[in-house]
């Protein structure tokens, strides 16, 4: 079963499309892109074994534009308002980046909506950072009239080493990006810019109680493993995955779908635990 539409929600006009059967399984985009790029390998394998709902976020792709600032608490507020306009009471949720941070959220403000949760490359508390990356990509996306060197920096810290090599996969991607009907305005970037930069759940993290999963890989340069551990030790009983190798970068589900793909539909699939406080999965626990 596949549909798509339009539902208003928290003051927004959210785009979304639903695919497949069974338990639903939300997935959130990060900072700057729509929901396009779960299409390219989340959807066709998770669509399977889930009903995957993607949204473009408020002030990308085909959704409204914001009219003023909000905060990444806002963004999931419109997850919630999303979900009534399905009919959806309860999901599980994945999010990728910033997506995760608006995962934070929505744990924190509707647990009795989130069955289980998955953060990937996700930190808790870019607002205590003095430098951010998210804030030099804002300043370069609205000063950069080609887009080219806005474009080289997120192929530079998002992709890992091994697939900026590949000239044919870049030309591919590069592609792909530029064909988007629908790209980011730098107004618009910057709104949801500024509302990464002041995300700090660092301290309300022991406030998730759903069953948690944190992955990313040891090659991402912007949520490096140690930043991924500290969210999960944060996190009563989360589990964590860090990925070796090649492709183990930020962008985990484009570079490593198969195995990323796997790891998700088998932790969402697990039975529920009896709650008790676990230690966090060590960091020497990887998958190669």
């Amino acid at each position: 079963m596949s549909r798509s539409g339009t539902i208003s929600s928290n003051g927004q006009e959210l785009y979304y499309e639903v695919h497949g059967d069974g338990q639903p399984l939300v997935l959130v985009m990060g900072i700057g892109y729509d929901s396009s790029l779960w299409k390219l390998q989340q959807v066709p394998a998770l669509s399977k074994r889930f009903r995957v709902v993607i949204f473009d976020n408020r002030d990308s792709g085909r959704s409204s534009r914001a009219a003023q600032r909000y905060s990444i608490g806002d963004m999931a507020d419109d997850v919630a308002g999303l979900l009534d306009g399905l009919g959806i009471p309860h999901a599980h949720l994945l999010g990728l980046s910033m997506g995760g941070m608006i995962g934070q959220e929505f744990a924190l403000r509707y647990p009795d909506r989130l069955d289980r949760l998955v953060l990937s490359g996700v930190g808790a508390s870019p607002a205590r950072s003095a430098f951010d990356p998210i804030r030099i990509w804002s300043w370069v996306r609205s000063h950069d009239e080609t887009g080219e060197t806005f474009g080289a920096q997120q192929f530079v810290w998002l992709f890992s080493s091994s697939f900026l090599r590949n000239d044919a996969a870049v030309k591919q991607t590069l592609a792909l990006l530029a064909s988007n009907p629908t790209p980011m305005t730098p107004d618009a970037y910057a709104r949801q810019a500024a509302a990464y930069q002041r995300h700090d759940a660092f301290n309300r993290l022991c406030g998730i109680q759903v069953p948690t999963l944190v992955v990313g890989g040891e090659q991402d340069l912007l949520t490096p493993p140690w930043i991924l551990q500290e969210v999960a030790t944060a996190i009563p009983g989360a589990q964590l995955r860090i990925f070796r190798g090649d492709g183990s970068s930020h962008l985990l589900p484009l570079e490593r779908p198969a195995e990323f793909n796997q790891l998700v539909a088998d932790f969402l699939s697990e039975p529920v635990p009896t709650p008790k406080a676990e230690p966090v999965t060590p960091i020497g626990m990887v998958v190669n």
